[in-house]
């Protein structure tokens, strides 16, 4: 959504809280469907009835100022709503909404240079996960918008700057999309496919940072292949890629389920375990994939086992050049007819060969088109 799209008045807020409402309804699950109640489930609405003109009068003056336009719009579209965000799961009513100082005056006392900024926001939201949303008067934009902020625990300071507390509501909204999508619960999954095999074609081209913008893009419409291949494209280009196998892929059934548990095994783990050991790493994989056992290698090409054969009896011998040209007269030459095999990942994950891959090998290898003929 654009910023000119954002919703200003009260009729706005309340066809865009309906929106949203239905797409938070289309992908949460079981529990949390149940946990909202039949009522809300047959409405479609998260929200609650408006505030009227005395009650936002009220507490206009219970706080000693004027709310900015943009947020007055809100409560009187919803005093109040569920499930504003991934981590915000209750705002505030004309009730409770109120100086931050004053409901958590611990925060405006952290000794650092936010204090002064936190003590005079407004605090908007209730129940969340360690986060909340505040406007602060004294930011205001040429509309007579509060500029707002998100203060999380797992921020090292103060989050991001919006404009405007719709602002801060479209993006928050923007996360709760993309996450549902890597999870696998895409509000918008059309053309997912499509974007998997445009970035196979890409790969293969050697146009590694288009094909991972594909791949990304299918991710963030629930496909568990694009998310997969997001990160064997991140394996050439990412020198620290565990921490995405372990998030972007162990942490995510759909992805195993879209790719099976066994290419997983073979193509990822290696790379995962070598960052990652013992026996917090080992149960991780376990509890994503079942029994680890020895992991296999994935099967190359015929003449390209032969190539990197050559290329580790080099390696062996200690000519570490020699078997790195001959590792690179073969990348061209590497093909396969797998739709979900994009690059040689045997290169990184070769005991032999792995140590000649410096990252700026490995991106070259992403780099360098493929399947061409000797």
């Amino acid at each position: 959504m654009d910023v000119t799209s954002r919703p200003r008045t009260a009729e706005q807020w309340r066809v865009y809280l309906a929106g949203y409402s239905a797409d938070f309804l289309r992908v949460a699950d079981a529990d949390r469907l149940q946990e909202l109640g039949a009522e809300r489930r047959s409405s479609g609405w998260l929200g609650f009835a408006g505030a009227d003109q005395d009650a936002l009068t009220a507490v206009e003056e219970r706080l000693g100022t004027a709310l900015p336009a943009g947020y007055r719009a809100f409560l009187e579209a919803s005093d109040g709503w569920l499930e504003m965000g991934p981590f915000v799961w209750t705002m505030r009513t004309t009730a409770d909404v109120g100086w931050l100082r004053e409901i958590e005056p611990d925060l405006c006392d952290m000794g650092d240079e936010a204090d002064e900024l936190l003590a005079r926001t407004l605090l908007v939201s209730a129940d969340a996960d360690a986060c909340y949303w505040l406007l602060d008067p004294a930011d205001v934009n040429a509309d007579g918008e509060w500029a707002a902020y998100v203060w999380a625990s797992w921020y090292p300071g103060l989050g991001d700057r919006f404009d405007s507390f719709a602002d801060l509501v479209a993006a928050e909204r923007e996360s709760f999309e993309e996450l549902n999508a890597r999870e696998g619960r895409a509000l918008e999954p059309g053309g997912a496919d499509d974007l998997v095999v445009q970035g196979r074609q890409l790969a293969l081209r050697g146009e590694a940072q288009r094909a991972a913008e594909c791949f990304e893009a299918a991710a963030r419409k629930g496909s568990g292949a694009g998310q997969y291949l997001a990160v064997v494209m991140a394996a050439f280009l990412q020198p620290q890629v565990h921490h995405r196998i372990r998030n972007d892929v162990l942490g995510h059934p759909h992805v195993i389920d879209a790719v099976g548990a066994g290419r997983v095994r073979a193509e990822l783990v290696p790379l995962f375990l070598r960052h990652e050991s013992g026996a917090r790493a080992e149960r991780l994989v376990k509890n994503a994939l079942g029994e680890v056992g020895e992991v296999p290698m994935s099967s190359e090409p015929p003449d390209f086992t032969a190539a990197l054969s050559q290329a580790r009896e080099l390696a062996r011998r200690g000519e570490s050049e020699a078997a790195w040209s001959a590792v690179a007269a073969a990348v061209s030459r590497w093909r396969s007819d797998d739709p979900l095999r994009i690059a040689p990942l045997t290169l990184l994950t070769d005991p032999v060969l792995r140590p000649l891959v410096t990252p700026q090998r490995a991106a070259w290898i992403a780099t360098t088109p493929k399947g061409l003929d000797f």
